[in-house]
């Protein structure tokens, strides 16, 4: 069916008509502000809604060919100032609120969307400089000294120069092959420009599909509004530009076009999960669950149900995915709300396949691998790039974009050092810093992080601790709230348990069709839930929760109090309590965190710690997490240090290897510990061999 193109009506009627809109709509008043408070502000903002109220064939129009309508809004705009200065065509029209016809996602614009206004949704990923951009060049004929103007393409990136001396304009008609004409720069017009690229949201991608953006063109007051990461829906016009290249035989022109859009105005999703829409129906059948006590059990079953076990781990990613509640204190202090889970566990043991499905399930939920993500492709990078004529871009990367989000890295232990050390600031700050190619910015990534890792040698072994087998530096694994270890033990009565659920759900498969349906939750339904408890629920503390969490605190410190005994938790996992201890009452839709969310908090924590922080004498040492040092550790190595000094001062400077066994036996350090404690002050370079069998003290 071929689209009939509207009639547009006389630039006085569309004058008048647009005169009538903004007298109706009472918006006299802002204009005539604007005006006055003009350069500092020139622009005035009206809902699409209230031109449709007042003139539906105004607001079609304005739809399909947006320009013309547009400068005839201006134009009515200066008529209704009481004397029309010399700014009142310097006041610009910006439209917002456009209805869902007008919306677009980039993978879906095609060539009947040229030169219409449309509405673009998603995510910044790169933004350029604020610089000036020539719209009114003005030039110099050399030959008859006759200053002119030549107006610039504001799409394209090609300066425009004039082919002749206009005679329109007083010029002498010369055309360039017979003069020279000299750009007068300071007589010239000038408007702020940036570019800036939306790109498709991750969370509505389909597997595989790489994210599609399209390049924006923002002017004057719209610059330097955004940044990379910021969600935001982009109203403006889709232009077409034709790109050469060079070639021998000189300049070719394709014949497939490039898209821009010429912002009109943008808005800001300062409300979260905006894009995730609920219908009534829907909304009714989740606050039903309102008040029931089973409904955190529900949701930890629906988490990919067809993964047999690990109950414990997806009790603790539930309450991940809900979240705390961020706080701000009176001196400006940021507490994070979201809460990062790390799970290190056996080969086999599905860990993938469970950070896949809550990439599935969670709101904006963006899934990476370790072993394909850099520094840069993590947080952010500068990058210089054609898009903004060869200038430096800041370019955001998958935690930038995840923002207000989830991030799910997999094989989080083979990625590099270098670029692991990358997200100590993004846990515990959830901000980007970036100071490269001159270009100085923070940008906000705040995300909860599922990580997944395997143990250093590949698989758990029972000859040193769990903590002594995370192949991750201290300093990363103090950032995360729970840790869980997942050993794969043989046993026979829980492998057949697990075997039999193994095969009867691939026995579902192959008669219904489908695996989860058993689950409380469907997929769709748990992703609307969680972005409802999200969006509407800030749950603040009762007094008997919060006299829970002390107890439990205060009664866990008191077993450091003992004589050398190690520190066994922190005010870290204090504030961890807390936030778990909003997320269950957030998942049961409960502006109130009770007993019993402190309860479920409490054996979270417990497990956790039980895991891994616990010491072969059966005692909590949060250092084993927080510094990778035991406190035990850290004592017989003061006892290792103080019997080498001694061996060093009793046998002129060197000590035999015999030696050393023998003294660390006699003070009590069993041989395999004394070796394990030799070679790691081998590797760090704190003694030497100085000659055969003989150990020398590198700082005496």
């Amino acid at each position: 069916m071929v689209a009939v193109k509207r009639t547009l009506p006389a630039p006085p009627e569309l004058q008048s008509r647009w005169a009538a809109v903004l007298e109706e709509t009472g918006l006299r008043p802002r204009i005539l502000q604007i005006h006055d408070r003009f350069p500092e502000e020139r622009s005035l903002e009206v809902p699409f809604a209230a031109i449709d109220t007042v003139d539906t064939g105004l607001a079609d129009i304005l739809l399909e060919r947006p320009e013309e309508v547009l400068d005839a809004g201006i134009r009515a705009m200066g008529e209704l100032l009481p004397v029309s200065g010399p700014d009142a065509h310097h006041l610009r029209l910006r439209v917002v609120g456009f209805p869902a016809t007008a919306h677009r996602t980039v993978r879906a614009i095609r060539e009947t969307d040229l030169n219409r206004l449309i509405a673009l949704d998603g995510v910044v990923r790169r933004v350029s400089e604020v610089r000036p951009q020539i719209r009114d060049a003005v030039f110099e004929c050399v030959a008859c000294r006759t200053k002119f103007h030549e107006p610039q393409d504001e799409v394209s990136l090609v300066f425009r120069e004039p082919l002749e001396c206009p005679e329109s304009q007083g010029g002498c008609g010369r055309t360039q092959g017979r003069t020279r004409f000299r750009l007068v720069a300071e007589e010239s017009t000038y408007v702020d420009a940036q570019r800036i690229e939306v790109q498709e949201n991750p969370e509505t991608l389909r597997h595989g599909a790489h994210p599609q953006g399209l390049n924006v063109l923002l002017t004057e007051d719209l610059t330097g509004r955004v940044l990379p990461g910021n969600r935001i829906v982009l109203n403006g016009v889709l232009k077409s530009f034709q790109r050469a290249s060079a070639s021998r035989g000189g300049v070719v022109r394709n014949t497939t076009f490039d898209l821009m859009v010429l912002g009109n105005s943008f808005e800001s999703k300062v409300r979260e999960y905006e894009e995730i829409e609920i219908a009534p129906e829907e909304a009714r059948l989740i606050e039903s669950f309102r008040g029931d006590p089973t409904v955190v059990d529900k949701i930890v079953l629906s988490l990919a149900p067809t993964i047999k076990g690990m109950e414990e781990e997806k009790e603790a990613i539930a309450l991940q995915l809900f979240g705390g509640v961020e706080k701000r204190h009176a001196d400006g202090v940021r507490v994070r709300g979201d809460i990062h889970c790390l799970i290190v566990g056996d080969p086999g043991t599905a860990k993938s396949q469970l950070l896949r499905y809550i990439a599935e399930v969670a709101p904006r939920g963006i899934y990476t691998s370790g072993k394909g993500a850099t520094a840069a492709g993590l947080t952010a990078a500068a990058v210089k790039d054609d898009f903004a004529g060869g200038r430096w871009v800041l370019e955001a990367g998958m935690l930038v974009l995840a923002d207000g989000g989830m991030a799910m890295i997999d094989e989080l232990d083979k990625m590099s050092p270098e670029d692991r050390s990358a997200m100590h600031e993004v846990l515990e700050q959830q901000t980007v810093s970036i100071a490269k190619a001159g270009i100085t910015s923070t940008l906000n990534a705040r995300c909860p992080v599922l990580a997944a890792a395997n143990p250093k040698w590949g698989r758990f072994t029972n000859d040193r601790s769990i903590a002594e087998q995370l192949d991750l530096p201290p300093t990363l694994l103090s950032r995360f709230d729970v840790i869980y270890s997942i050993k794969d033990v043989p046993d026979q009565e829980r492998d057949r348990h697990l075997a039999n659920r193994i095969l009867a759900s691939h026995r579902d498969v192959e008669r219904e069709g489908e695996g989860s349906g058993l689950a409380p939750f469907s997929p769709d339904l748990l992703k609307k839930y969680i972005a409802y408890a999200r969006k509407n629920i800030r749950p603040s503390l009762s007094q008997g929760a919060l006299d829970e969490l002390e107890n439990f605190y205060v009664r866990v410190r008191r077993q450091g109090e003992e004589p050398n005994a190690p520190v066994p938790i922190t005010a870290r996992q204090l504030e961890a309590l807390v936030r778990l201890s909003e997320a269950a009452a957030r998942a049961r839709l409960s502006s109130r965190v009770e007993v019993e969310d402190s309860h479920r908090a409490i054996h979270i924590m417990e497990s956790f710690l039980r895991r891994v922080s616990m010491t072969e004498e059966g005692k909590l040492d949060i250092d084993l997490t927080q510094s990778g040092v035991s406190h035990s550790q850290r004592e017989r190595l003061d006892i290792v240090m103080r019997i080498m000094r001694e061996l060093q001062d009793e046998h002129g400077g060197f000590f035999s290897i015999e030696q050393f066994r023998e003294a660390a036996e006699k003070a009590g350090i069993p041989p395999p510990k004394a070796e394990a404690l030799l070679q790691s002050l081998r590797n760090q370079g704190e003694i030497i061999e100085a000659r055969p069998n003989h150990l020398q003290l590198v700082r005496f």
